[in-house]
C-alpha cells in the first residue's frame, strides 16, 4: 500500500490503453489515473482485468503505476496474421 503513495513515474498512460504487469501477467485496461492530482500525486491506477488473476475477486483493481507497461498485441502467443 505505501507503494501508492510514492512519486508517481514518468509515463505515457493514459485511460483506455490496455497495459499489463510484473507481477499478474494478465492484460487490463486502464480506468483512472491518480497521479495528476496537485495535492498528492499518486503512483495508482484503477484497471479492470481482461482476464482476471485467479486470486482476485474481483476484475475491478487498484495498482501501481511504475509496475505497469503498455500491452503489445504483438506479445500474443500465435498471432493470427
Amino acid at each position: 500500500m505505501k507503494a501508492f503513495f510514492e512519486h508517481p513515474p514518468e509515463h505515457t498512460f493514459k485511460q483506455g490503453d490496455l497495459v499489463t504487469c510484473t507481477c499478474h501477467n494478465r492484460v487490463a485496461i486502464i480506468v483512472h489515473l491518480y497521479d495528476d492530482h496537485e495535492d498528492i500525486p499518486m503512483n495508482m491506477a484503477k484497471i479492470w482485468w481482461i482476464s482476471k488473476p485467479d486470486k482476485h475477486s474481483t476484475n475491478l483493481w487498484m495498482h501501481t503505476i511504475a509496475r505497469l507497461k503498455k500491452y503489445e498485441l504483438a506479445e500474443v502467443e500465435g498471432e493470427v496474421e
